[in-house]
């Protein structure tokens, strides 16, 4: 008897020690804060050197920025914006789901950055540092600062160069006999990309003065961090 109830204590303990690996397996951070100021991740304040994980809320509030490193790409979140990471995908989807996000992705750590017009990504995986800003329930504003962005949604792909920024509108497909078009999803909805019943108008804009703030940004999001928290 005792035998047996030993097995059975050394099986729960052995069981316990497994679910607490897959548990901290699952926990594994996927990046790290590097700035932040007026930030929050998921509800709590965010502070340099915090770790980041998947299915993390990034939010800013007005005024305030936040930056992160994943492995040796990076996302910077300006005033008043906020984002969702994705659970545990490859490469990390980003969705935007108000305000302006940058980033900054090397050939090993990627992005996809899902908006609700279409998705936004370096192109052929090459490294990239590009800027999205949600305009609208069914537009948004993307500038490619260094290397080229691919913009996908509504069964269209287009690229868009090295120096280039583009208005991107979703158009409703027209309804029969004249039907007000489905609406489209809030600009503060989560789910990302719009119904494939419709097109995307691209509208070259010139950057202008806008360029030396794409510069700045990509200047912070390469930069090293000066005093990270130590780990």
């Amino acid at each position: 008897m005792r035998s047996i109830v030993r097995s059975v204590l050394v099986a729960s303990l052995i069981s316990g020690l497994l679910n607490l690996s897959s548990v901290a397996a699952a926990a594994k951070p996927v990046g790290m804060v590097v700035l932040a100021e007026n930030a929050h991740l998921s509800g709590a304040t965010a502070s340099i050197g915090a770790d980041v994980f998947a299915g993390d809320i990034l939010h800013t509030d007005p005024g305030g920025s936040l930056r992160l490193k994943f492995g040796g790409s990076q996302l910077y979140l300006t005033s008043a914006t906020e984002a969702a990471l994705a659970q545990e995908t490859s490469p990390l989807q980003v969705t935007l789901i108000q305000g302006t996000l940058g980033f900054s992705s090397n050939a090993s750590n990627q992005f996809v950055i899902d908006t609700p017009v279409g998705a936004v990504r370096a192109a052929d995986g090459q490294r990239a540092f590009g800027e999205v800003t949600i305009l609208g329930p069914r537009k948004i504003l993307v500038a490619a600062y260094h290397g080229s962005l691919v913009v996908a949604g509504a069964g269209v792909q287009r690229t868009i160069p090295e120096g280039d920024s583009y208005n991107v509108t979703f158009v409703p497909e027209a309804q029969p006999g004249g039907a007000e078009p489905a609406a489209a999803a809030p600009a503060g909805s989560p789910q990302p990309g719009l119904s494939s019943h419709g097109s995307l108008v691209f509208d070259i804009i010139i950057i202008g003065g806008a360029a030396g703030l794409g510069y700045l940004f990509w200047h912070i999001a390469t930069e090293s961090p000066t005093h990270p928290r130590p780990r």
